[in-house]
């Protein structure tokens, strides 16, 4: 009897598990359904885009680029626009073809760029019908629900569709909705919609804060980003009569270093920019931005990221007890930082700013000496490191600072022209940090548990407890260049004369760097930092070619890379004057994380092109002329002077 009761059991089991799976193959089919009938609504409105343009060979040949996708937003008798993302004006085309829904192509010219959103308009002229998607209607979206990604792809334009959930809004500082489609850059331009057609936002090639090496690298990496239908709708006449559309840029220097503290109070105010022309002052405290209370600084970030040059955007600050509002508005360009330097040690980067100690020859030295403790810059309260830093990185070239400052009980006060980063490179370092002997620092293996990468560094032992201070140098070899060991070896000599250490690591391909590993360089730092009593200003990423004499490789593209993308991590990055500029996006350099660039060139007429772009971003440029190894690692290791 037992047995036909498991028997029975069993059955009643498989006839549950087949109602399960049948109620599976049900929900997939409806699903299939649902995505084939969303997708067939926008179809006719979207395109394939082909651009031609002319190679960076040098021989002048025509080349075709990948083709994208694009979506035809609004018709006008025989004329139609198409909005498409960013990479179809990336760089200068020879033509650019729409491929219509039917096959037709069409060529296209580009009517005005969004470059706050990284949208293109596009105009073409045919006697097709079209249809334009509707923009403007109201769809209310929820986090969770499902996205479909519907474009186009190959000779005949084929649909190519991908799905996914929204899993974010307000993304990219505010002007984003967020999926997790697979969305390669085939897709950048196409429609996102939900299940029922309704357009959500048009993707674009976007990079999350954190940087990629390229912008199509975060494809197969569950994040993709679009513009919001609505938002693409309210800027659409503005576009179709030819005006560019920038980010508005407002040109404060937050005091916190973490986004998310507690804190909107101002450390400094950008020169010429639309905060100072509106009267904001360091020392205010940010109350509220176009009418939203804010209390952190993503919080302003994330109300400002909305907003165009030229829109005009109330502030209210509180100032000595008093609520202050301001009618600011937004411009398109900051002049770009020119960080400055008086040349000082601080001993805590936390507490208030005490004089470790002053560099040679530096505009700080013939006023300021070790113990004196810094209170006021102008009339600015420098309460930390950090505050004294923002000061400074976004002061005024060749004008005066009057500084208040604590020597014993006396408040004393000196007025400094502070000296440009930027430029030849000053070779002076404090006396204290040259010791007439140092016990041999060993060679040490180090892994990590998510990576493959093989790297020895040397540093002090870990019972030496009297270096501190010390800098931090990540020295990437290029693929096949080298052992790691051998190297680290080779450069003990100068690391232990500056007080540096140096963490020599190997590509994971011995042929060749990968993407992936930008983090996994960052991530050496950051692990050393916890191995002996690093500034964590004084870090540095660099390749060999670096110091005069050697060449380029692909270690100092990577080097580079890892710099601008990595930029909460690395303050300085040393790096051959033949680099080839990595595919990377660069971001306008921050006070809060002000990144130096070195090269081993004796004069402006020996920097790269690329230079240019870097500058004019705010990185000041520093010329190391014929730099050996110790010039090398002392540049590291001032990186922590204020």
């Amino acid at each position: 009897m037992s047995v036909w009761k498991n028997i029975f059991a069993l059955l009643l089991a498989f006839a549950a598990c087949s109602e399960s799976d049948a109620d599976d193959a049900q929900y997939q089919r409806a699903m299939a359904s649902a995505v084939r009938a969303a997708s067939g609504r926008v179809l006719p409105s979207v395109v394939m885009i082909e651009i031609i343009g002319t190679s960076e060979g040098g021989q002048g040949e025509v080349e075709q680029d990948a083709p994208t996708s694009g979506a035809i937003v609004d018709v006008d008798g025989d004329v139609a626009y198409v909005i498409a993302s960013s990479i179809v004006a990336s760089k200068p085309a020879a033509s650019i073809l729409v491929v219509l829904s039917d096959g037709t192509r069409e060529t296209a010219k580009v009517v005005a760029r969004d470059e706050h959103r990284d949208l293109v308009l596009l105009e073409i002229k045919t006697d097709k019908p079209l249809v334009g998607l509707p923009l403007d209607h109201a769809v209310k979206r929820q986090v969770g629900q499902t996205t479909i990604a519907v474009g186009r792809y190959g000779n005949k334009g084929v649909p190519l569709i991908s799905t996914g959930i929204l899993s974010a809004e307000g993304r990219l500082d505010g002007i984003a909705i967020q999926t997790d489609a697979r969305v390669s850059a085939s897709l950048y331009g196409a429609p996102l919609v939900d299940l029922y057609g309704n357009v959500l936002g048009i993707l674009i090639p976007a990079v999350a804060e954190g940087g990629a090496e390229s912008s199509t690298d975060w494809y197969d990496s569950g994040v993709a980003f679009a513009i919001p239908a609505e938002v693409i709708a309210q800027k659409l006449d503005r576009l179709k009569s030819g005006q560019a559309i920038k980010k508005g840029l407002l040109g404060i220097v937050a005091k916190s270093k973490d986004p998310n503290e507690l804190n909107t109070e101002i450390a400094a105010v950008r020169i010429r920019s639309p905060a100072e022309a509106a009267g904001i002052r360091a020392g205010d405290r940010v109350l509220s931005v176009n009418g939203i209370e804010v209390k952190r600084q993503q919080g302003i970030r994330q109300v400002l990221g909305s907003f165009d040059a030229g829109e005009v955007v109330p502030v209210k600050v509180q100032r000595a007890g008093k609520t202050i509002e301001m009618q600011v508005t937004l411009a398109d360009t900051i002049p770009p930082l020119e960080p400055q330097r008086l040349g000082v040690i601080v001993k805590n980067n936390n507490g208030e700013p005490s004089l470790a100690d002053v560099v040679p020859g530096s505009p700080a030295a013939d006023s300021l000496k070790a113990g004196d403790v810094i209170l006021k810059i102008n009339d600015v309260v420098i309460d930390n490191a950090d505050t004294l830093r923002r000061q400074l990185i976004s002061a005024q070239p060749d004008e005066p600072l009057s500084l208040t400052y604590q020597r014993g009980e006396a408040t004393e006060q000196a007025s400094v022209v502070p000296q440009t980063i930027g430029g030849v490179i000053d070779e002076s370092v404090p006396a204290s940090w040259r010791r007439e002997k140092v016990d041999p620092w060993p060679t040490t293996e180090i892994k990590l548990p998510e990576a493959a990468n093989t790297a020895f560094y040397v540093a002090p032992k870990s019972d030496d407890g009297s270096w501190t201070d010390m800098g931090l140098l990540v020295l990437l070899l290029g693929p096949g260049d080298g052992n790691p060991e051998a190297t680290a070896d080779d450069w003990k000599q100068a690391a232990q004369t500056a007080g540096v250490v140096v963490c020599v690591v190997a590509p994971e391909d011995s042929s060749k760097w990968q993407p992936k590993e930008l983090e996994v360089v960052a991530s050496f730092a950051a692990a050393m930092t916890k191995k002996a009593a690093i500034n964590p200003v004084a870090v540095a990423v660099a390749s060999v070619g670096g110091v005069h004499g050697n060449d380029a490789t692909a270690a100092d593209s990577m080097a580079l890379a890892a710099a601008i993308s990595q930029s909460k991590t690395f303050f300085g990055v040393a790096v051959s004057g033949e680099t080839r500029p990595p595919a990377v996006r660069l971001r306008e350099n921050e006070p809060s994380a002000s990144l130096q660039v070195m090269m081993p060139v004796e004069n402006e007429n020996a920097l790269p092109t690329w230079s240019a772009s870097i500058k004019s971003a705010g990185y000041p440029v520093v010329l190391g002329g014929k730099i050996k190894r110790l010039g090398l690692l002392d540049w590291v290791r001032l990186l922590q002077a204020i």
